[in-house]
């Protein structure tokens, strides 16, 4: 029986993060202040070290991620990307849909969070991403709930 939650963002990979939330708050969103993840990606047997900028919309959910793109990797092209999906297991959810016939893309380890995330991709291209919801799940509801906005909004200010 599969424990994966409804869609709870839409990542979007964009080539300057400050320009598109700029240019996508013109249609009324707004944003978290943009915050760096670190994480360790696991494909092909290799592993990269990441640190994409990365925030999300004050609307939703769904929320909207952006991410800035990362030349190279699994988000190196500007565009729709994924659905993110909460798994109470990830690499048990990982290998289900691997079993249901939709390929893992890449493995990761989010470092700040100690947890287990995923890419998979169904035939018609579409990429979902699991991410695990007790380790996950609560310190992006505290990022949701903006508590940090004016603190990572200095660590992007020079000065």
């Amino acid at each position: 029986m599969p424990t994966m939650q409804p869609a709870y963002h839409i990542g979007i990979v964009v080539a300057d993060l400050d320009k598109a939330m700029a240019e996508l708050g013109k249609i009324g969103l707004e944003w978290h202040a943009p915050t760096r993840n670190d994480s360790d990606v696991f494909s092909n047997g290799e592993t990269t070290h990441v640190q994409p900028w990365m925030t999300y919309s004050k609307q939703g959910p769904p929320y909207l991620e952006l991410l800035e793109q990362m030349p190279g990797t699994i988000w190196s092209e500007p565009g729709l990307h994924h659905l993110g999906i909460w798994a109470d297991d990830v690499p048990a959810e990982s290998k289900r849909l691997t079993a249901e016939g939709l390929p893992l893309l890449i493995s990761s380890h989010d470092n700040t969070t100690d947890s287990p995330s995923c890419y998979h991709q169904t035939s018609d291209g579409v990429r979902l991403e699991l991410m695990d919801i007790g380790r996950v799940g609560p310190g992006l509801a505290l990022y949701l709930s903006g508590a940090a906005d004016d603190y990572l909004n200095s660590l992007r200010t020079p000065g």
